[in-house]
Order: C-alpha cells, then sequence, then structure tokens
C-alpha cells in the first residue's frame, strides 16, 4: 500500500488550492467543476492532497487535539523552503531549528489554520530506525 492523497475539507475551496499552487507548486490534477469546487493537487512525488467544501467548522486547531493534526512534507532543502514560506508571509508557528542530529524542522499553517510540518533530516526516519 501506498499513501495516495491527503484530504483537507475547506471553508473556500478555490483560495486554498490556490494558496498551494503559489506557495509550493503544486498541480492541479483534477477539477469537478462544480459551484464550489474539489481539487486533487499533484505533489513531486505523485501523491495528492485533496481539497474539498466543509459542511462543519471544528474549532480545535492545535498539533494537540485528537485525529489527525498535521501534514509533514519532508524536504532537502529546508532553509530555501523555510525562506519560501517567509517570502509568502506565511504563519509561521515554531521557525525553523535543529531539533537533534541532522534533525531541522519548522511548523506553520496554511490560510484555513491546517498545521504544515517541514522535516529534513541527514538520514531517513526508516534507516534510523533500523
Amino acid at each position: 500500500m501506498r499513501l495516495e492523497h491527503v484530504g483537507i475539507c475547506a471553508k473556500d475551496t478555490t483560495a486554498l488550492k490556490d494558496w498551494y499552487i503559489k506557495v509550493f507548486g503544486f498541480k492541479i490534477v483534477y477539477d469537478n467543476k462544480k459551484s464550489v469546487p474539489t481539487y486533487f493537487l499533484l505533489m513531486e512525488d505523485e501523491s495528492m492532497i485533496e481539497i474539498y467544501p466543509m459542511e462543519e467548522e471544528d474549532p480545535s486547531k492545535t498539533n494537540k487535539h485528537q485525529g489527525i493534526r498535521h501534514l509533514a512534507f519532508g524536504t532537502d532543502t529546508i532553509e530555501a523552503d523555510y525562506q519560501n514560506l517567509i517570502d509568502h508571509e506565511v504563519e509561521i508557528i515554531t521557525p525553523l531549528a535543529e531539533v537533534g542530529p541532522g534533525v531541522k524542522t519548522a511548523f506553520f499553517k496554511d490560510p484555513e489554520g491546517n498545521i504544515i510540518h517541514f522535516i529534513q533530516r541527514e538520514r531517513s526516519l526508516l534507516e534510523n530506525l533500523k
């Protein structure tokens, strides 16, 4: 098995889609063309993010509430990726920091408050677990 996509239920699907394209360069691979559309955005590694319309708002927007709380994007260019966040005036939760030997992270929010985590490792997590 593999992770095909992660779904983000959004207040404004078009605005959120536009943000992910502008900030990360993701590509639209599906648009259902409804009045409040659903989109699938393709990432470099061929995984996807689905952005679909919300029906109810959930006020729990911290990393410590039950459920899926953040998306972690692995990167080999964390300094440049972090600077891209600054350049786009993205809300930073936890600034770029080295959190362990060879591990750098940063946490930030998309425009709807979803938490995203950048992580760069000298060795992959799987290599470290062996």
